[in-house]
């Protein structure tokens, strides 16, 4: 398990499964945690491991041979791949096109004697079902609607039971200490690590399963219905009509393919025949006669696969300024020297401490709680590339500030969603500005003249006095 942490709705799982029944040897289940990835802190950490213990017990109920490993200073990863591996016919792990896994599964390949396979189950439809990238939304979505419902009867298999994996389990024991770790001593077992990156878990977020089941249940009860209208209002999680199931998606502890089909349960009277073949690209109709159900499985599907499909063709660490468009390019070539009005240093950007309210308590917002509002993300990009003394530092300003304090970040959607800032899957805009040129502009003004902006900034203000009555 490298990105795909979960049993079920798993294809990389369920095809591990097929092929020890079909040669009739032992499966295991391998995941594991380094402690010297890029942006390591103890917000992520605490998170992956919150799912890695929920492994642990549903491997414990189902009868699977999990091993469960954690780098510490005195159990260190240096040559554990290849040792685990010793003995291994054949390996399954999942093809994820982006951050540190290409390499890490590149570099298994080359070492072990075995063959490698890695498992495409990232969206719904296989990316391999594409020929190219898509340059904008409007096109992928065509292409996806063409071939979803193919892909509709091919999902992995939902949830396995004891008797599914009957005579995996051969008990071998792995070659290192395994993570035994329960949730009371997982704080103190953290201290033990040194973190690169002081950032503190966010009392509010857990990682694992259960929890993002329970917020997909909480979306589809209580928020969906009003999904489509009021979404973009800046707000707080809790007041927003959003499912905030991305880093759980992240992280694998929940699949697309069960949010979708939990979708379709939730519209009335749904079946199959509710899909309009007859209108491939209409986000407003394709899926069910509910637009707000549409229009979040739009953004499930549609806007998360174009980031996915961007690197799926070359998967790699990053992608920069040197993936956007030609008219984006040139545009920026045009701008490079206007002056900035304001210029800030990464402390300042980090610390909030820029001259607009708004855009401090965006960063405020991603600091203290690893998410923030998506528009007031789009509005937090936008800001940066304007003050920053060039389009290089404004990208590696926005990486750093998305990586180290998101809990979705180090995504493919991180990259597409700052490039976007650029103009990446977008158009040129008119008037052409400053520094912008006609790349798409955002202001603070425009946003308080667009929604009602006291709540958002409440909200943020509270999460600074989280012992304040006033906010309870």
């Amino acid at each position: 398990m490298q990105a795909y942490r979960r049993f079920s709705s798993n294809h990389s799982f369920d095809y591990a499964v097929h092929l020890a029944k079909k040669f009739k040897k032992e499966l295991i289940v391998y995941e594991g945690l380094r402690k010297d990835y890029p942006w390591n802190s103890k917000r992520i950490h605490k998170f992956i491991l919150e799912g890695m213990i929920e492994n642990r017990e549903e491997a414990e109920a189902l009868d699977i041979n999990y091993w469960c490993y954690v780098e510490t200073e005195d159990n260190p990863a240096r040559g554990l791949l290849k040792k685990i591996s010793e003995k291994a016919v054949l390996i399954i792990t999942d093809d994820f096109p982006c951050f540190i896994i290409p390499e890490q599964t590149r570099k298994l390949a080359e070492k072990v004697k075995c063959p490698v396979f890695s498992v495409d189950g990232n969206s719904i439809i296989p990316f391999s079902q594409f020929e190219k990238p898509a340059s904008a939304a409007r096109i992928l979505r065509t292409w996806i609607h063409k071939r979803f419902s193919d892909s509709f009867l091919h999902f992995a298999k939902p949830k396995y039971n004891k008797k599914d994996l009957s005579g995996l389990n051969h008990r071998t024991k792995p070659p290192f200490s395994p993570f035994m770790i329960d949730p009371s001593g997982l704080d103190a077992f953290l201290k033990q690590i040194h973190f690169e990156n002081e950032v503190p878990p966010y009392n509010k977020t857990k990682g694992g399963r259960k929890t993002a089941l329970t917020l997909l249940r909480k979306f589809l009860n209580d928020k969906i219905n009003d999904y489509a209208e009021s979404r973009s209002s800046p707000n707080s999680f809790e007041a927003t009509p959003v499912s905030g199931l991305s880093p759980y998606l992240h992280f694998g502890h929940i699949s697309a393919e069960e949010i979708v089909t939990a979708v379709f349960k939730n519209v009335s009277d749904w079946t199959p025949e509710q899909i309009s073949h007859k209108k491939a690209g209409d986000r407003e109709t394709f899926y069910t006669n509910s637009s707000a159900a549409n229009h979040f499985l739009d953004e499930l599907i549609t806007w998360r696969d174009i980031g996915y499909l961007f690197f799926w063709q070359k998967p790699s660490f990053r992608i920069g300024l040197e993936s956007l468009p030609d008219w984006t390019k040139k545009n920026l070539s045009l701008h490079r020297k206007d002056t900035r009005e304001y210029l800030y240093s990464l402390e300042d950007w980090e610390a909030g401490k820029t001259h607009d309210e708004l855009w401090n308590a965006a960063q405020t917002e991603l600091v203290l709680t690893g998410r923030m509002h998506n528009y007031m993300r789009m509005l937090w990009g936008k800001k940066v590339i304007e003050w920053s003394k060039s389009y290089e530092e404004a990208f590696q300003i926005l990486e750093h500030l998305n990586h180290k304090y998101a809990y979705d970040g180090r995504n493919p959607n991180s990259y597409t969603g700052i490039l976007w800032c650029f103009g990446l899957f977008d158009r040129p805009w008119f008037p052409e500005r400053n520094v912008f040129g006609n790349i798409r502009y955002m202001s603070s003004d425009s946003t308080r003249k667009k929604f009602k902006i006291k709540p958002y900034l409440d909200y943020v203000e509270s999460l600074k006095h989280p012992d304040s009555s006033l906010f309870s």
